[in-house]
């Protein structure tokens, strides 16, 4: 940091930068009204001090922080009050305020010195309260055979110690100041030790000496068994767990809502049904009058509307309760999770819907995609009979060519139509191989195919599978000879005991290794159709136990397969 740094940043003055100079200083004038200068008014005026002291240790609003008339007539108004009423009960309050006030703050402190210095001066301020302030509420605590006078001489000796653990300056920050609940149970702590020694005094007729040793081993064997019982290690959760379930819950646990959630989502399957029955359980709760609930266009409510609301917004999806009296942060936070899981829920369930959905528009679609190109087959044989029905040539001939494929083209057609009337049911008929293999070379007899065969035994194929890709590639492959001139094709069929296995070549041009990685895994663009028929295809033959593959790409050579998967 340079010179201009250090003049420019503020300089902390002289009790903020040693605090515990004074706390010493407080606990000192704290000394000097309980061991009997309270009742002198010319020592009790140090209670004014002994105030403005604490007002600069304290570790909730900075100490040289400007206050406005007001404030500063308030506060002498209260000095002034709590002067003129000074006794021992109100320094014994006082003394467990201050001792709350010291206890939740070594909890924040990060320095073991520091801590050690606090501590010091906790323990400093219980002897205070026992030995100075206590006795002086009632004639009947004596603290023979201890000498009062003595202690009360000597024990400011005490404070010297806590000077020599250096403290850092206060930081007066709103999650870095003090621990309110560790606070109250010091403060619970040290009302219940000198409520005890009083009782046992006043009422069991002993000397306060022996009270305080009393007390004192009653209040250890409790904190003992509850220390125990807090995180024991036989198996039970302690009442720690216990009570961190229960301040988490709010009345209701998460472990409960989280059941009511899996059984609401095992009995709705729609998710806006849903929604709606688990805000409703809602209202069961004590501190819910009513609610609300809008997901899109769909919304319902329940119960009354109050003042006090709670929001939680989601997406397209708003959750609205109302509460009986202002929701505290704890509920709230707490309200807040059982809403989002009750959200996440319902998104889970939407999104499932959305997928079924469009799943089922899928399964259209490609019914849709695969009947087309069946249509588109069927449209070319209709076109290659036509062709052949009017060349000159023998009509008996075409008479039984006519025969033979307008059955075939009739059946095709009909199993078309049935996929468009039931597009869930994927009929899968078999035929007879060498049958199918004889057919497909009557249909394209005049296309110009080099057919080879292996035919070692028959076996039964699925008619529709083999039906459609096999017209599927021989389509493209001689709607490739038409861009490419002298296109050599070639079908093999190779049985051999179950295994059928169909295969489609020519001499053409490779197909571009971009268009080739993903043509039979997902639809590409093409100017020339190629590609989703090749997809569809692709999955039909998956459906089947099939596998429709681009066996080999190359310059003069590209051949697609249909074989058995394995």
């Amino acid at each position: 940091m340079n010179t201009k740094d250090v003049s420019a940043a503020p300089t902390l003055p002289w009790w903020s930068r040693h605090p515990h100079f004074l706390l010493a200083g407080h606990l000192l004038l704290l000394h000097a009204l309980a061991f009997g200068g309270w009742q002198s008014p010319a020592v009790r005026i140090l209670w004014f001090v002994a105030l403005g002291l604490f007002l600069l240790w304290q570790p909730f609003v900075a100490g040289e922080q400007r206050m406005n008339p007001r404030q500063g007539a308030v506060l002498l108004g209260i000095a002034l009050a709590s002067t003129w009423l000074l006794g021992p009960w109100l320094m014994l309050v006082w003394c467990g305020a201050l001792g709350a006030v010291i206890g939740g703050r070594v909890l924040w402190t990060g320095s073991r010195i520091e801590r050690t210095g606090y501590l010091v001066a906790f323990g400093y301020l219980v002897c205070l309260t026992i030995f100075g302030v206590v006795p002086e509420i009632s004639p009947a605590v004596v603290l023979d055979p201890l000498p009062r006078q003595t202690l009360g001489l000597y024990m400011p000796a005490a404070l010297v110690l806590l000077l020599a653990f250096p403290a850092s300056p206060q930081r007066r920050q709103a999650g870095d100041a003090f621990d309110l609940f560790y606070g109250m149970l010091v403060f619970l702590a040290l009302a219940v030790f000198v409520l005890g020694a009083l009782a046992f005094t006043l009422v069991g007729g002993v000397s306060y000496v022996e009270a305080l040793v009393m007390t004192s081993l009653s209040i250890a064997a409790a904190l003992l068994v509850l220390a125990w019982a807090w995180n024991p290690r036989a198996g039970f959760s302690g009442i720690g767990s216990a009570l961190s379930r229960y301040l988490l819950s709010v009345g209701l646990p998460l472990e409960q809502w989280l059941v009511k959630l899996a059984e609401a989502s095992e009995r709705e399957t729609h998710p806006v049904r849903f929604l709606a029955t688990v805000t409703e359980q809602l209202d069961r709760m004590p501190w819910v009058v009513g609610g609300s609930w809008q997901a899109g266009v769909e919304a319902g409510e329940f119960g009354i509307v109050s003042a006090h609301i709670q929001e939680y917004r989601r997406n397209d999806v708003v959750l609205t309760l109302y509460f009986r009296y202002p929701p505290s942060p704890a509920m709230h936070w707490h309200v807040e999770w059982l809403l989002r899981l009750a959200t996440e829920f319902y998104l889970v369930k939407f999104q499932t819907h959305e997928l079924q959905r469009m799943g089922y528009l899928q399964a259209v679609y490609e019914t849709g995609a695969r009947v087309t190109h069946d249509v588109k087959n069927l449209l070319q044989s209709l076109q290659t009979l036509c062709y052949a029905a009017s060349q000159p040539g023998d009509p008996a001939a075409v008479t039984g060519l006519l025969a033979r494929q307008l059955p075939q083209i009739t059946e095709r057609l009909k199993a078309t139509l049935d996929k468009l009337q039931r597009p869930q049911i994927e009929e899968s008929r078999s035929f007879s191989a060498l049958t199918w293999w004889e057919r497909l070379q009557d249909r394209h007899a005049g296309d110009g195919i080099a057919w080879q065969e292996e035919l070692r035994s028959d076996t039964e194929v699925p008619i529709t599978l083999f039906d459609s890709i096999a017209e599927n590639l021989l389509q493209n492959a001689l709607s490739k000879r038409q861009r490419e001139g002298g296109l050599e094709i070639s079908a093999k069929f190779a049985v051999d005991r179950n295994r059928a296995c169909f295969s489609v070549r020519d001499s053409g041009e490779a197909i571009t290794p971009a268009i080739a990685e993903s043509l039979l895994r997902a639809p590409v663009q093409s100017e020339f159709g190629m590609g989703i028929g090749l997809y569809h295809a692709a999955k039909q033959a998956e459906e089947s136990g099939y596998a429709l593959k681009l066996a080999e790409n190359k310059a003069g050579a590209v051949t697609f397969t249909l074989a058995p998967k394995g």
